[in-house]
């Protein structure tokens, strides 16, 4: 629980001192939101997916797991990435968090495809 708390409040304490810096950008303080509601849930499906491939360690599903656990891997990076860019930590190139997310999807569809062909 205390784990979870940390992981809720530690972006958003990060959020409000890049709002009290930029406080006349309300657009971008916006889009950094969107950003951090992104970053949890791409977090949250690879922990999803790391848990599920523990399961089917093994199993015909095993390798299908793989691929969609590093295909939410990069997605999360990418937007881990879009929102230390919006914080203003780091400067980030927007090719690059684009390819991570469209690295991601790919990786995503080989591993649809993979679930699906062992499926059959």
């Amino acid at each position: 629980m205390k784990m979870r708390m940390l992981f809720l409040v530690v972006p958003l304490v990060l959020l409000a001192g890049a709002q009290t810096a930029e406080a006349a950008d309300d657009a971008r303080a916006g889009a950094a939101l969107m950003e951090l509601v992104g970053l949890l849930l791409a977090f949250s499906c690879f922990l999803v997916s790391w848990r599920v491939l523990a399961v089917v360690r093994g199993g015909k599903l095993a390798s299908a797991w793989q691929w969609i656990t590093s295909a939410s891997f990069l997605f999360a990076a990418g937007q881990a990435l879009a929102f230390l860019g919006y914080l203003a930590f780091v400067q980030v190139a927007e090719d690059m968090v684009v390819f991570l997310r469209i690295a991601g999807l790919v990786l995503l569809l080989f591993g649809m495809l993979k679930m699906r062909r062992a499926l059959s």
